[in-house]
């Protein structure tokens, strides 16, 4: 299992590219290594994720585990992206990531990173996102702010995954369909990928799925994942236009 590590990849910040099903269903960590979502509770998929990750968990407890994890996801995604970690405390690794990786998003934006710091940045990177899925779902910007545009966006991409994958839309709120467009794609994806899901949860099934199949999940596109929103550990990056 440990080896598979090495081909694998972290999926951080807003890598399903769906506005609505990150807010739903968080990715499984962010950019600074965080567990993400309802991960960071669950005490068997934490020792779990610590043993993949080759750290020892006899006698610990949750809070020493969630330490060592967030530390060695740091210093995984730090050596994916070419940052030496020798004597470098994990705080400041930690920043250098966030940084690397906000100017690596920047570049596959084609945003001007001159005199502006990571926040700018950042909130330039969501401007353009989501307009430009505005744009590719035929949802017009005229006179709406950003926020409005966001929740247009985030309900036309829900609701046509919905469709594609069969689910009935009517009577059910935004958050409702969301769940159930989440957990219909990591069932279809357990299926086409051979992966076991009896008497696991969806949340088990998806871990499973992104630590032994993620690259055939991302090659076979069984998820909406967005390329520059993944980090591999063997250092390669995906790209808006790989």
């Amino acid at each position: 299992m440990k080896g598979k590590l090495l081909s694998t990849f972290v999926i951080v910040a807003l890598a399903l590219g769906m506005i609505g099903l990150t807010s739903t269903h968080a990715a499984f960590f962010n950019v600074n290594g965080h567990p993400g979502g309802e991960y960071k509770h669950d005490s068997e998929m934490l020792k779990k994720q610590a043993e993949e990750l080759g750290i020892a968990t006899d006698g610990k407890d949750a809070v020493t585990l969630r330490k060592e994890v967030r530390e060695a996801i740091i210093k995984k995604q730090a050596q994916a992206l070419g940052i030496k970690i020798e004597g470098k405390d994990i705080s400041t690794l930690e920043k250098e990531v966030h940084h690397k990786w906000v100017e690596h998003i920047a570049k596959e934006w084609k945003i001007d990173t001159k005199g502006k710091d990571d926040k700018t940045i950042m909130q330039e990177v969501k401007k353009a996102k989501i307009k430009n899925a505005a744009q590719e779902l035929g949802i017009s910007t005229d006179g709406k702010d950003l926020k409005e545009l966001a929740r247009e966006v985030r309900e036309r991409q829900i609701k046509n995954h919905a469709q594609e994958l069969g689910i009935t839309i009517e009577g059910k709120d935004l958050q409702e369909l969301a769940k159930e467009v989440h957990e219909k794609m990591v069932y279809r994806a357990a299926e086409k990928l051979g992966v076991e899901t009896d008497g696991k949860t969806v949340k088990e099934i998806f871990h499973e799925i992104m630590m032994n199949h993620g690259e055939k999940a991302r090659e076979l596109k069984l998820f909406p994942f967005k390329e520059e929103n993944i980090i591999f550990f063997d250092g390669h990056r995906g790209g808006r236009g790989n």
